[in-house]
């Protein structure tokens, strides 16, 4: 899964507006959007959303396995936690903020997942 992690974090770092600035409609896919992509990466970022937190506004993602045929970590995981509904944890980016702040956002979201055991 570390492989993964490691290939989404510059994904999105260069997809970093489709988290900051979301035009997806809530409970819609934010990225990826190419099929391409949704193979080679086995996860989806679904919009759940807009939260304050500390009087903070973020966008909301529920980090998600795709259906069909994906990376073997992330297919395990999948049959292991319910199919491609279960939700591998959320990711809080601040609306309008930066590719930074994307990043900030997946390294949270990694430390947490990997804590999870």
């Amino acid at each position: 899964m570390k492989k993964i992690f490691r290939t989404a974090k510059g994904m999105i770092s260069a997809a970093s507006k489709k988290f900051t600035s979301v035009t997806a409609i809530r409970g819609g896919t934010a990225y990826p959007k190419k099929p391409s992509e949704l193979l080679n990466l086995g996860i989806r970022w679904d919009f759940d959303g807009e939260v304050t937190i500390n009087g903070v506004v973020y966008n909301k993602f529920q980090v998600q396995p795709n259906a069909g045929k994906v990376p073997p970590s992330v297919s395990e995981w999948r049959r292991k936690n319910g199919g491609t509904h279960a939700v591998m944890g959320s990711m809080f980016v601040k609306k309008g903020g930066s590719a930074d702040d994307v990043k900030s956002a997946w390294d949270e979201f990694t430390d947490g997942f990997s804590n999870k055991g």
